[in-house]
């Protein structure tokens, strides 16, 4: 078998490599991906909803596996085993191609990486990944299908040599405790929640960020308090600013949580999370009392969210899985069941299947997510200027720190992983994204605002730069939700798939892992991401000098019909990528 997987893979592999490993305790690493189907199968139970996990619970999950698995789940769990526990200190080097149809572009990487995972104690732990980087294209320029990001953890330098750029990557995490208590502390990935890949709180797919984390885990109930330290950004953003976005730091957002699981079948949480900034605040850090209690009290108008999640398993091997996060509600409307009101929520609802025997069907899973108007794009109180920085957004670092989706945007999601061979994974997906610019169809009040109240303060293309507060018309849908209700929509449709091959080597206790993938995709009405409105100086001289003048009509209808002939179309792309790592 391991000569048929060998063979398999030079033949798949060899022309065209690339790749990215990560750090053992970090989200994106391949030991999430075969744990997501230990989870659904019901091999490993309820684990806590803060990830990356410490290397003590990684050792624990695995050991969980070695016993109750069958012969290839028990050949996985040893693999991850060796990996991450039998050498200390693991060298390695990394490779990346990637080109895209019809724009030609291409995408060159690689690197020379270490990983370090170490016991300094029966107490204490400690991951590492440093990675020196040579690349072509930086972070947000990188070949990606629309609605993901960049897996590498580098912000923009002037370092260049010819045409690549030199980027150091460093993700490091420290861990005090045991497999049940524990706290820790880093600056890495995070993901938070039931989904583990583009989940609606924390997000896998945002760059690294300063992370504090402790958690009580029990049988039947767990409790998780997570700091994560982040970047702010102007209101500006990359699209409509030259020479970079400038960053501000003390910003930061709060988690915490508790679950209860009742039966093994079933387990229950509420969560309170908190945003905010220019300040650190340390009422936010007292692990038992409500966020809302802590504002109350000290007069606090920081950004507050309220959730709650739940894992259902019905029967064996079938998960299902939901997140609702909310922002802002109008609680008057909904006691009185009106429910055309307020909603500035997302949420998540999944489900999964994994037999509990190994064969070529390991899993397959679909969800949908929905991020209702307005959501993740929060403002400074009263702050509309777009010079201001904004602490309380979810933005870290110019992109969502949560949905990799705009507001007003839904996502369906299908995957499939096959196993046809021993360490060779075919993982199959096909997405659905749609998007709507909610200043498609708004009252005259607030376009008159828009083009006339003055320059740089509002963005209308209808992502999460773009606030509700206005600075003299109130918030627009402050009182209705017209999620998706626009006539123009966007739709992105991808299909494809990835193929991993995962090798030892057994001379040195390292491991080599080939990759190959290929998504299409149908992007129908980009357009609709640029600005529906913008501020006209003559239109607001004049109304300056006369209230009553409308010359600011014709503007917007200008504005308006020169957004919709540049709104549609539809345009075709496929994206190649290919990787090789090799550990020593």
């Amino acid at each position: 078998m391991k000569r048929n997987t060998l063979l398999f893979c030079l033949f798949a592999f060899f022309p065209i490599l690339a790749a990215f490993a990560q750090v053992s305790a970090d989200p994106l690493d391949f030991f999430y991906t075969d744990l997501s189907v230990w989870e659904t199968s019901g091999i490993v139970g309820h684990l806590p909803p803060a990830r990356p996990y410490p290397l003590p619970v990684v050792k624990n999950i695995l050991q969980q596996v070695m016993e109750r698995g069958d012969r290839e789940q028990r050949y996985i769990a040893r693999s991850h085993y060796r990996r991450l526990f039998g050498k200390a200190v693991l060298p390695g080097t990394q490779a990346e191609l990637a080109t895209d149809m019809p724009g030609g572009r291409r995408q060159m990487a690689g690197s020379l990486s270490l990983d370090a995972n170490l016991f300094l104690s029966d107490l204490v732990t400690a991951g590492a990944s440093i990675d020196a980087w040579m690349i072509n294209k930086l972070p947000m320029e990188e070949i990606l299908p629309a609605s993901t990001a960049s897996t590498r953890d580098i912000v923009p330098d002037n370092a260049k040599l010819g045409p690549f750029y030199m980027l150091p990557s460093f993700n490091s995490s420290l861990s005090v405790g045991t497999d049940r208590n524990w706290f820790t502390m880093g600056l890495m990935r995070g993901s938070y929640g039931p989904f583990a890949d583009n989940g609606i709180i924390v997000g896998s797919q945002a760059l690294h960020s300063g992370q504090f984390n402790y958690t009580v885990y029990r049988e039947n109930w767990s409790y998780t308090s997570a700091l994560y330290s982040i970047t702010a950004n102007d209101g500006f953003g990359v699209e409509y600013r030259s020479g970079g976005i400038p960053h501000f730091p003390e910003k930061y957002l709060s988690v915490h949580s508790f679950e209860y699981a009742p039966f093994d079948w079933l387990s229950v949480s509420l969560l309170e999370a908190v945003m905010w900034g220019d300040r650190f605040e340390p009422l936010y850090m007292l692990p038992t009392t409500p966020y809302m209690i802590s504002q109350s009290v000290s007069g606090l108008n920081d950004n507050s969210f309220l959730g709650g999640m739940f894992t259902v398993k019905p029967l064996r091997s079938l998960k299902v899985d939901g997140v609702l996060y909310a922002d802002d509600l109008s609680f008057n409307d909904m006691i009185r069941f009106n429910f055309d009101t307020k909603w500035r929520l997302a949420g998540q609802l999944g489900a999964s299947y994994a037999p509990r025997k190994t064969g070529i069907f390991a899993r397959a899973g679909l969800d949908y997510t929905m991020v209702t108007p307005f959501m993740y794009s929060h403002k400074n109180g009263d702050e509309i200027s777009l010079d201001a920085p904004n602490y309380q957004n979810y933005m870290h670092f110019g992109q969502n720190f949560g949905a990799a989706l705009e507001p007003n945007s839904d996502r369906v999601n299908l995957s499939v992983k096959l196993r046809p061979l021993e360490g060779v994974d075919v993982d199959i997906v096909g997405t659905l994204i749609r998007h709507g610019n909610i200043y498609e169809d708004i009252p005259e009040k607030w376009i008159r605002e828009y083009i006339t109240a003055g320059e740089d303060l509002y963005i209308t293309d209808g992502g999460i730069l773009s606030s509700s507060g206005t600075k003299s018309s109130g918030h627009l849908y402050n009182y209705t939700t017209p999620f998706l209700a626009q006539d123009t929509l966007q739709y992105i449709w991808q299909t494809g798939f990835t193929i991993t091959c995962r090798l030892p080597v057994l001379k040195t206790g390292g491991h080599m892992v080939f990759r190959l993938g290929y998504r299409f995709e149908l992007n129908i009405n980009e357009g609709i991401r640029s600005q529906v409105y913008r501020y006209d100086s003559a239109a607001a001289a004049a109304r300056e000098a006369d209230p009553t003048n409308e010359d600011w009509k014709a503007v917007a209808e200008s504005q308006r019909a020169e957004w919709l002939d540049n709104a549609t179309g539809r345009a075709f792309n496929n994206y190649i990528s290919a990787g090789f790592e090799y550990w020593f």
